[in-house]
């Protein structure tokens, strides 16, 4: 499988066993997106988690004020390698969100029924799941809280002290899209940075 290596790296840096790595990859699907693909369209119900092995996401929602998609997340290889949609995930109601690629991907796709059987039988990855889950959760949350209570300058530094793999791989009105201004404002915050 193309960028396996990455995957195998991750699972044995969780202390996954060579049993339960071999189950995950035997669930697994191995998946080439092209750039502008929907892997979640709104209204669809999620039973997906998808591993990204290569390439970059962002997570959109509707502004019904507005009238337009807004940028609410990111992920890659190098920041939450794990992408699904939590709330429909978990709770099973159809999605909110609509999740695409932003550039040409390969990713590792996983059914939700499948993973739920491996964690059911090996305790071990269960806790991995959990955690998977609980870091990605918390990640993002702290990064919202940023965004609602920082200023645009403030926390566009903070991205690029903290997380420059976000600057260096989501195009700029991705960016300035989640932060809810517009590309000549991001432009001239850059410039003052």
């Amino acid at each position: 499988m193309e960028n396996l290596d990455f995957f195998l790296e991750t699972a044995k840096r969780n202390d996954l066993t060579e049993d339960v790595i071999e189950q995950l990859i035997n669930v697994s699907t191995l998946e080439q997106v092209k750039s502008k693909t929907v892997i979640l369209d709104y209204g669809q119900k999620c039973n997906k988690i998808y591993f990204i092995l290569n390439g970059a996401f962002i997570t959109k929602a509707w502004d019904e004020e507005k009238q337009v998609e807004k940028t609410i997340s990111f992920n890659m290889v190098s920041f939450l390698p794990f992408l699904t949609d939590p709330e429909s995930y978990f709770t099973n109601v159809v999605s909110e969100k609509c999740i695409q690629a932003i550039s040409d991907s390969t990713v590792m796709r996983f059914y939700k029924g499948d993973l739920e059987k491996i964690s059911s039988e090996n305790k071990r990855y269960s806790q991995h799941y959990n955690e998977m889950i609980i870091t990605g959760l918390i990640t993002e949350n702290s990064i919202r809280t940023k965004l609602l209570t920082y200023s645009p300058k403030k926390f566009y530094s903070y991205l690029v002290n903290n997380y420059p793999e976000i600057i260096q791989n989501i195009p700029s009105k991705h960016i300035a899209n989640f932060l809810g201004i517009s590309d000549v404002w991001l432009s001239n915050l850059r410039k003052s940075i």
